[in-house]
């Protein structure tokens, strides 16, 4: 079950970073749409190049909570469990700071930097147990040794 657990945290981490894609697919979507000057964007047009990041990004909250749920299953521990806790947290709050942030500029505004945290914390917990399995298969080398 670890290596399920170890296999889709690189999934979510790949995810995030393709969200993050997606939402420069749709900045500069928007943009290539004003190419002259005094043109503008219809809602229609926004939502054709940030489709793909809105929708993408509710099945990266999923895969956010399922990542919880296979750490909770595979016994990862209270620590790196509360990392996974904290994931969600963000997460949700990601989807908040869209919702809110379309209203409020000031509110958008930590979107992006939301994502930033989400990406650090992806890459520290796939990074950890990366390390924890490098640590098991070497000490289980050193014991096939004697």
């Amino acid at each position: 079950m670890r290596t399920v657990y170890w296999l889709w945290s690189m999934v979510v981490l790949v995810m995030v970073v393709l969200q993050i894609g997606f939402a420069g697919y749709g900045a500069f979507y928007a943009a290539g749409r004003l190419d002259e000057d005094g043109s503008t964007i219809t809602d229609k047009t926004f939502e054709d190049g940030f489709g793909l990041h809105i929708g993408f990004g509710y099945l990266v909250f999923l895969a956010g909570v399922v990542l919880l749920i296979l750490g909770l299953i595979a016994g990862i521990g209270r620590w790196r469990l509360g990392k996974h806790g904290l994931l969600a947290l963000l997460l949700f709050i990601q989807i908040q700071l869209a919702w809110f942030g379309g209203d409020t500029p000031a509110i958008g505004a930590l979107h992006p930097i939301n994502a930033f945290l989400i990406l650090g914390l992806t890459s520290w917990i796939v990074w950890g147990e990366w390390e924890r399995r490098k640590g098991a298969g070497s000490e289980l080398a050193a014991t096939a040794a004697t």
